[in-house]
């Protein structure tokens, strides 16, 4: 699993990508000059070794096979310098060499068929054919780093022009970033035939980003590794987002610090729970009204039976079960059930201060039913209502005079409000998984005050949602995360091109897929 850097420190991206130092660069032996400093004529295959060069400006002779020198015969010249001059030969039968004996004759390397070829040995096409296929393994690599840079530049004018729109500068402000992505686009239809293909998301180190989640998952289920999987993407590209989660949970915090200590996300990544900001807000740091215990009243005519084996204490009013209290590890009390006739009618749950934070009212003719829920603040003020009676709003949100703030009919609906009126802001990116219920609303309801940024977790079963929202590609400005190759080829072809992606892989496999063109075109 990867590891999160620690103490980095964030800068503006206000640049594209610059060309790393340490980029591949061509064969140095190109750059290299023959032993007579002249330039090569043909400087793509000056590292073949011994390649015979075709110089017009040297003997154009058959080369020949030569005698092997003793290298003790005669010191190689220094670098650079001049090479030594040699006797004239002569014709004298003694320099012949066809007039020596066989057997001191110097062997040569090259079959005869090979000195009389007028371009050197037949073998050498071997190299000739090496050297080629570097070159277009070279160009492959140079193609595909040209491509990432170009949809990065893109990506980063298309984000200046957004910022600019968002001010309500004129044409004029913009146009040269217009011209700037119309030169991109007709240099990536030269080389790749197309200019309809999506890039990676662009991130903002000026923004605050958001991951939404149902809840804080356990340390046994898979999809935690989606989630971490999420955080080391966006830690990155330097973004330090903060979590959001949507239940009520009485295990929270501990549930939190399990995420910190198992690395799911940056340990400098906040928490935001909508049930928590409700019955915490404006009260952090107050000293409790209710301390431990002091909630549970007991009537002097009620004898308490303990069951230390399931850390439950039963109250009893004569034969009656009147509460039934189930305590923590550490002997706290934790879950109040209050019975009537032998049936259970509310539940209190309480956190580690003993403070009532939630109530639950069931059914007395159906005990399985829950008709409200009643949530509290640290101060005992009613924070929320749920109610399940006919004729009643599902949610009343309340102040801390009690007094009704606002309503709803529906969970989403709630959520949604809180998020655009509590949470989010112009300068805020919420990434949302098109799974949740809350993606459409959240879309349609951006219009610039927030951005959102739909994460494809789970393709096989989001495909209609996904199709759904690429009939309205102007709600994605800042584009898509998908966590699958099919659902990035799918928003690259449907959008054209038009919407960024950036696939999320898992954490263990160290590259991402290159980007993808929306239609067939050359490599």
């Amino acid at each position: 699993m990867a590891f999160f850097k620690h103490g980095k420190k964030q800068q503006p991206n206000s640049e594209p990508n610059q060309q790393s130092n340490n980029q591949q660069q061509p064969n140095q032996a190109a750059n290299n000059f023959p032993p007579n400093n002249q330039p090569a004529g043909n400087q793509y295959f000056q590292d073949v070794p011994d390649y015979p060069v075709n110089n017009s400006t040297t003997n154009t002779q058959p080369l020949r096979s030569m005698p092997e020198r003793n290298p003790a015969a005669q010191p190689a010249a220094p670098t650079g310098s001049p090479a030594p001059q040699q006797a004239p030969r002569t014709d004298s039968p003694a320099n012949n060499p066809a007039n020596q004996p066989l057997q001191q004759r110097p062997l040569s390397t090259q079959s005869p068929a090979a000195v009389s070829h007028p371009h050197g040995s037949l073998e050498n096409w071997e190299y000739t054919e090496k050297q080629l296929k570097e070159l277009e393994s070279h160009q492959k690599e140079l193609k595909s780093q040209l491509k990432v840079q170009l949809l990065s530049s893109r990506t980063f004018y298309s984000h200046l022009i957004q910022s600019k729109q968002s001010v309500h500068l004129d044409r004029g402000a913009i146009e040269l970033e217009v011209q700037k992505i119309q030169r991109i686009n007709d240099t990536l239809r030269y080389w790749f035939g197309t200019d309809m293909i999506s890039g990676d998301v662009f991130f903002s180190h000026d923004r605050k980003y958001f991951i939404v989640q149902p809840g804080l998952l356990d340390p046994e289920n898979q999809k935690r590794e989606q989630i971490a999987d999420l955080a080391y993407y966006l830690d990155d590209h330097n973004v330090l987002p903060s979590v959001i989660t949507l239940d009520y949970d009485e295990n929270l915090y501990g549930r939190w610090q399990s995420y910190l200590d198992d690395g799911i996300v940056n340990p400098e990544s906040n928490l935001v729970n909508i049930y928590d900001y409700f019955q915490t807000e404006g009260l952090q740091g107050t000293k409790p009204l209710q301390g431990p215990n002091t909630g549970i009243e007991i009537s002097p005519q009620a004898h308490v039976e303990s069951d230390n084996e399931n850390n439950i204490d039963r109250v009893y009013l004569g034969n009656d079960l009147v509460m039934q209290i189930t305590k923590d590890i550490e002997g706290r009390p934790a879950n109040i059930d209050h019975y009537h006739d032998n049936e259970v009618i509310s539940s209190d749950y309480l956190d580690e201060q003993g403070i009532n934070r939630l109530t639950k009212v069931f059914n007395p003719h159906n005990p399985e039913e829950i008709m409200d829920e009643f949530y509290y603040r640290l101060d005992n003020s009613l924070a929320i209502v749920k109610s399940k009676m006919n004729g009643e709003p599902y949610i009343q949100v309340m102040n801390r005079s009690n007094i009704l703030v606002k309503s709803f009919d529906t969970e989403q609906d709630f959520i949604v409000w809180w998020l655009a009126e509590k949470i989010l802001d112009d300068n805020s990116t919420i990434i949302v998984p098109l799974s949740s219920p809350i993606h459409q609303a959240l879309l349609e309801q951006s219009n610039g005050h927030f951005k959102v940024l739909p994460f494809v977790d789970n393709y096989a079963n989001e495909q209609t949602q996904l199709a759904n929202i690429l009939d309205n590609t102007q709600l994605l400005s800042d584009g898509i995360l998908v966590n699958s190759e099919d659902a990035q080829q799918e928003v690259s072809q449907a959008s054209q091109g038009k919407v960024n992606v950036s696939l999320i892989t898992n954490s263990n496999k160290s590259d991402n897929a290159a980007p993808i063109e929306s239609t067939n075109t050359a490599n």
